[in-house]
């Protein structure tokens, strides 16, 4: 060993730590799929999202298919509060007011809140073909059930989901979206 080298102190390699890094991958890759959708999501453009190394996405996700569950999983998770938020914050109202408020969500969902609902809407249609991510997918459905069955019966709660997922799908996927007043019109139909 040369004299230089016996001086020079040894350089101990740190490991990082970072224990929100698996939470601040999975979301780079909803910012991805809202940037590019599920095709364009890989591992190398949620790392650079992430600015993480690429070796950092593929330690916590062994494939695509873990990246798109983590995503959806994060959507659900942040839908599910929502969800539950609205029932906290008004646990008296009526379904009525319910239905008021759902309507404008819904023309949000169209306009301010688009990227986030796309990013939704398409983790919940690659469910189709991933079976793996149809037990997340369903927590979409049943949160929005379960809030709706806190000012109604269970029959009535199930048909104004699914009215609602409908208008939803097909208000992003047209250039003229439902207004509220039409939302509210066809949610009230709903009721017994």
């Amino acid at each position: 060993m040369t004299e230089a080298a016996e001086e020079r102190p040894k350089q101990v390699r740190r490991r990082r730590f970072d224990p929100n890094r698996r939470e601040r991958i999975a979301r780079a890759a909803v910012q991805v799929i809202g940037e590019r959708g599920v095709e364009g999501l890989t591992h190398r453009a949620v790392a650079e999202a992430a600015d993480v190394p690429i070796a950092g996405t593929t330690y916590h996700f062994t494939g695509k298919e873990e990246l798109l569950a983590a995503a959806l999983e994060i959507c659900v998770g942040d839908y599910e509060a929502i969800m539950a938020s609205i029932v906290e914050d008004g646990p008296t109202r009526t379904i009525a007011e319910i239905i008021d408020q759902t309507a404008t969500a819904l023309v949000d969902c169209f306009s301010n809140e688009r990227v986030v609902t796309t990013v939704q809407l398409e983790l919940y249609v690659a469910a189709i073909r991933r079976p793996a991510l149809r037990p997340i997918a369903d927590r979409f459905t049943e949160a929005t059930r379960t809030m709706y069955a806190h000012y109604t019966d269970a029959d009535t709660a199930a048909l104004l989901t699914d009215t609602a997922q409908g208008l939803t799908l097909r208000g992003m996927a047209t250039d003229t979206p439902p207004t509220t007043d039409r939302i509210r019109e066809l949610l009230t139909r709903c009721l017994p």
